[in-house]
């Protein structure tokens, strides 16, 4: 497993999860080819020590974070069900990560939530500093304060809205420019396919958390369809918070 070397980038923080306790929380990454790969450790030293692998994206556009937990190492816990975190932050005065996670289980059921912040090192900064470059991971994130952009060659786009995990009775709405184009829906395991007449320059499609299911937050997968080319989206959102993706069609 990598990060064990010199070269390796050390965040630590803490994990406050909902209804529950805040743990101290701990990730040290190191680079292989090009992802980042290594392991977090939740409350080091506590009677619930536990240490997983994660793979960590850094994102220089949105300029902050994703790190998804992916196999349990050890641990010290006796729980036999555990939560992995999918974690989405943002960094603040070059200084600290702030964001939100999602725990989902073996089987990617929702299992849990709250809030992270960590601590940035030094030799981390470059790799989410923006410096006008776009971000060429596969699949994007957006919440309340995290948006994306797109380019689309098409006036005619279709988005596809799904529940990736269970279906636990989320229910969304979608806007375009203002003009609401889905009325609430409850988001399944079908897609609900949307079709997006598009004007010339910037388009601002809003998706809105009408609700957050029986399974905290509202989360949806979430596909934009641009003639041949697809683009991957998932979305995180509490009840009645938006997220916003902006489709900017060629001229």
């Amino acid at each position: 497993m990598q990060a064990a070397g010199n070269d390796s980038l050390r965040f630590s923080g803490v994990l406050n999860v909902t209804g529950s306790e805040r743990y101290n929380y701990k990730v040290v990454v190191g680079q292989e080819g090009t992802k980042w790969l290594g392991y977090s450790v939740l409350d080091e030293s506590g009677p619930n020590e536990t240490k997983s692998s994660v793979t960590v994206q850094f994102s220089k556009e949105k300029g902050g974070m994703m790190l998804t937990e992916k196999t349990l190492l050890s641990t010290k816990s006796s729980e036999q069900n555990f939560c992995f975190v999918n974690a989405a932050m943002k960094m603040h005065d070059l200084k600290v990560l702030k964001g939100y996670f999602v725990g989902r289980d073996k089987q990617n059921k929702i299992c849990g939530n709250g809030s992270i912040r960590l601590n940035i090192p030094a030799n981390a900064v470059v790799f989410m500093k923006p410096d006008g470059s776009k971000d060429t991971n596969a699949t994007k994130v957006v919440t309340s304060f995290i948006s994306q952009d797109f380019t689309v060659g098409s006036a005619q786009v279709a988005i596809e809205l799904w529940d990736g995990g269970e279906n636990d009775h989320d229910s969304l709405s979608v806007s375009l420019n203002g003009e609401t184009v889905a009325a609430p829906f409850e988001i399944t395991s079908e897609k609900h396919r949307i079709l997006l007449n598009l004007k010339k320059g910037q388009n601002v499609v809003r998706i809105k958390a009408i609700n957050e299911g029986t399974k905290p937050p509202n989360s949806a997968r979430i596909s934009i369809i641009d003639g041949g080319a697809h683009y991957a989206v998932v979305s995180y959102l509490k009840s009645g918070q938006e997220a916003k993706v902006k489709l900017k069609l060629k001229e």
